[in-house]
């Protein structure tokens, strides 16, 4: 049962990153900075989950599912980029960059230490 944790918490992040980039509305980023950090997230829980999960013949579909919709994904956030401004609410600048920062290095440290 519990075999099926990371699985779930891989498409939640890949999912929730597919609805930021595509939807105007439902779970939409407001700016580039949240659209980046979102793709990041993404691609980074992606990457840790093929040594994480247990890729059987079974489950190795969803692993090509699940790479194709981040693919699309990222198309979408291609083609918002430009509608995005920078930054939603430039008061809060220096505390999201940060926490942008913070984030981009555990999920970066999560894919080197599952790459080991």
């Amino acid at each position: 049962m519990t075999a099926w944790i990371p699985l779930i918490v891989v498409v939640a992040f890949v999912g929730g990153f597919a609805l930021s980039a595509w939807s105007p509305r439902f779970g939409a980023a407001r700016d580039r900075l949240a659209l980046a950090t979102d793709g990041l997230a993404a691609a980074g829980i992606l990457i840790a989950s093929r040594m994480l999960v247990d890729w059987t013949t079974a489950t190795v579909f969803a692993w090509y599912a699940l790479v194709l919709i981040l693919a699309a994904a990222t198309v979408g956030a291609v083609l918002r980029w430009h509608s995005l401004p920078p930054l939603k609410d430039p008061a809060k600048r220096t505390r999201r960059t940060v926490g942008a920062g913070f984030a981009a290095v555990v999920i970066l440290g999560l894919v080197a230490v599952t790459s080991l």
